[in-house]
């Protein structure tokens, strides 16, 4: 029983960050002016909003109600359905590589930051690689926070902080499969 809690926790720490995902691509691209589709962006937040409401319960109870499973069943599917539109047809912009680079960097600290309140809440020794990945994801999502700032702002970026956005999607388009690949694990760990 306690290594199912655990396994469904982890299901809804992956989950959100694939919400996360969605949702901070959505944002960024709103807010620097690409285009974006409105109706995704409320459906994503929506989604990430009706999840949120079931992790602060669950926390309390350790457990998920038959409605509660349902509803994160239908949260899945619809989530997997928006990551398939996640990757936009290459060749991409320069913005557009930062809303994929910055909602991956966002989405990465939200599952490092809930695997570390995993180990809090079952007991259990997390890594210390997660503890030591906070300060690098702060330094990196900082980074991006700039660059949205700035485009948002109708100013150009200082070029040393645009620089390191090219290696870095190049690294998420090389795990573009597993990311994708990957959502298969939340059904199962949430035991749906």
């Amino acid at each position: 029983m306690a290594n199912d809690i655990k396994a469904q926790y982890n299901g809804m720490i992956l989950l959100t960050g694939y919400l996360q995902r969605l949702f901070v691509a959505e944002t960024i691209y709103r807010r620097i002016g690409e285009s974006y589709d409105q109706e995704r962006y409320d459906k994503t937040k929506a989604l990430f909003d009706e999840a949120f409401t079931i992790i602060p319960v669950f926390e309390e109870t350790r457990s998920l109600t038959a409605a509660q499973k349902i509803q994160l069943q239908l949260i899945a599917q619809q989530t997997e359905e928006l990551m398939k539109t996640y990757f936009k047809q290459m060749p991409l912009t320069f913005k557009q590589k930062l809303a994929i680079v910055g909602s991956s960097l966002y989405a990465e600290q939200h599952v490092n930051a809930g695997i570390i309140r995993l180990g809090e809440l079952f007991n259990i020794e997390v890594n210390k690689d997660f503890h030591q990945r906070t300060k690098f994801y702060e330094q990196r999502t900082k980074m991006i926070d700039y660059l949205v700032f700035a485009y948002h702002h109708g100013e150009e970026p200082e070029e040393p902080l645009k620089k390191p956005i090219d290696p870095w999607f190049n690294d998420v388009m090389r795990n573009k499969d597993f990311i994708l690949g990957d959502f298969k694990q939340v059904a199962q760990l949430l035991d749906l």
